[in-house]
């Protein structure tokens, strides 16, 4: 390793205020909602913002601006370098969703290495990165509006496929064009209801997004760990679920990652943590040699999770910042709706002597990646996924807390069955009905419905039919109480 100094830590707390009860971002600029139009865009950038007619600058600075105006005008700013990300401002972050299973996760970090982990982790390779981030640049462009985007939508899902996870994809619209958010799921052993998401997004930019956009650095290098990741854990059980997710529309403002996310939040998704990777791979020799680690107030506790692992299992240099307007990827996407997320990325700043100079541009291509910043970053990545998973086979001493215990419990008979299901609740006297909600494989709701409790105890009736009515497929599914989630889901299995 070339910088071998101890991990830093910084923290960068925003000041509480009035304007905190709105969204995060605006604090930096001084701005009420009231103040704004209903629907405006943060920019970042190096040095001034450019002129592009039809966009309003409504305040910044310093790299930082907050504008509005045609979506096309202002996504004429990231052809020219900057980074753009739409936001409502006065929307602010909700609390936790109902369903976050976060209830059942360790209160504190491990504090012993597993040796089964560090296996994982010393499975990254630059061999392997530097394949993967040269088949995506080979699209030439992946900008979400070209027909090469799709193709590498295709490839991703194949590449999922291909290790055995269940692949599929989100279908989001942006500007009358579809796109795919592409997703794989390995379904946990234990708490097969909640999910640890890793993900970045494939798409790219440049001046000539038509024509070339190789991406190597933004964002095929955090594609590339979400995919050495898939490759690495799928091969082992884990008693969380793990999700892959490939983004589509990050280069438009955090589109797909928005869709995906309020998709997530309206089915009650059970999404414990978020790992996003954004940029991980541009170094230049004599600037510092950290990988920067960005959290929000309400996600601390998964960046000590993520942190500690980080000094366990790798000797990457890091340093976090902790601040909730750091709005700049996918993560915030999931800030907006109230899960945990952490953002992992080379340069903290547009002004910090390691950004990369050939951002958004025909430029970015893998011989600008440094090899052993890129594995150091998605070391990173890959241990805190596997520690926050959990090997199904144990920790070695490093501890697996138990989940909370629960205070209803769920039954099923028969089980498998054919055609009808009752599912019983028991819990605590007092309680006069419970919602109970229904699961496939991947974590979808495909049904649901209303238990009334008498004396703590309950039956409710389900026949392997969604909310339609149409019939589901054999296969297993899992029931679970939302408003419950430190009770264990209770896996069952319907046989035509």
């Amino acid at each position: 390793m070339r910088f071998a100094a101890p991990a830093c830590l910084l923290i960068a707390v925003l000041t509480t205020n009035a304007l905190a009860r709105e969204h995060p971002a605006l604090v930096q600029f001084g701005l009420a909602a009231a103040e704004l139009p209903a629907r405006v865009c943060l920019v970042r950038t190096a040095g001034e913002l450019p002129a592009v007619p039809g966009v309003t600058v409504l305040a910044g600075g310093e790299g930082r601006w907050l504008v509005s105006g045609p979506r096309a005008a202002v996504e004429e700013l990231a052809r020219r370098g900057c980074q753009i990300a739409w936001i409502d401002p006065g929307a602010a972050p909700p609390a936790t969703p109902a369903g976050s299973s976060r209830g059942a996760m360790p209160a504190v970090p491990a504090k012993a290495a597993d040796p089964a982990i560090q296996a994982l982790v010393d499975q990254v390779s630059w061999t392997g990165l530097s394949q993967k981030i040269a088949w995506l640049q080979a699209f030439g462009t992946r900008y979400s509006y070209s027909p090469q985007c799709d193709a590498a939508a295709e490839s991703l899902q194949a590449f999922f496929a291909g290790l055995g996870l269940t692949a599929d994809d989100h279908t989001f619209t942006l500007d009358g064009n579809a796109m795919l958010n592409v997703v794989a799921t390995q379904t946990g052993t234990v708490h097969a209801d909640s999910f640890f998401v890793i993900c970045g997004h494939y798409d790219s930019i440049s001046g000539d997004p038509y024509v070339s956009a190789p991406g190597a650095d933004d964002n095929a290098s955090g594609t590339a760990a979400v995919l050495a990741a898939a490759e690495i854990l799928s091969q082992h059980p884990f008693k969380y679920s793990v999700r892959y997710i490939c983004f589509a529309g990050e280069e438009q403002g955090l589109e797909g990652s928005a869709a995906y996310a309020a998709y997530a939040r309206s089915r009650g998704m059970p999404i414990a943590g978020v790992l996003n990777g954004d940029m991980l791979g541009y170094w230049t020799s004599g600037v510092p040699f950290d990988l920067e680690i960005e959290s929000n107030q309400a996600s601390v506790w998964l960046a000590d999770l993520v942190t500690a692992a980080a000094d366990l299992y790798t000797d990457m240099p890091y340093i976090l910042h902790v601040d909730d307007g750091a709005w700049w990827g996918d993560h915030a996407s999931f800030w907006g709706e109230g899960y945990p997320a952490i953002n992992h990325e080379e340069a903290w700043d547009w002004w910090d002597p390691d950004f990369n100079p050939y951002y958004h541009s025909t430029q970015d291509v893998l011989a600008h990646v440094d090899p052993d910043f890129a594995v150091g970053s998605v070391k990173v990545l890959v241990a805190a996924l596997a520690t926050l998973a959990r090997p199904a086979a144990g920790l070695n001493g490093a501890g697996d807390a138990p989940p909370a215990v629960a205070s209803y419990s769920l039954a099923a008979r028969p089980n498998p069955f054919n055609g009808r299901v009752s599912l019983s609740v028991d819990g605590p006297p007092g309680t006069s009905a419970v919602q109970l909600e229904i699961c496939d494989a991947r974590g979808r709701r495909v049904g649901s419905g209303t238990v009334a409790l008498q004396a703590g105890h309950g039956v409710w009736s389900w026949d392997a039919r969604d909310h339609t009515g149409a019939p589901l497929a054999s296969g297993v599914y899992f029931a679970r109480l939302p408003a419950y989630p430190a009770a264990p889901a209770l896996k069952i299995s319907y046989v035509k």
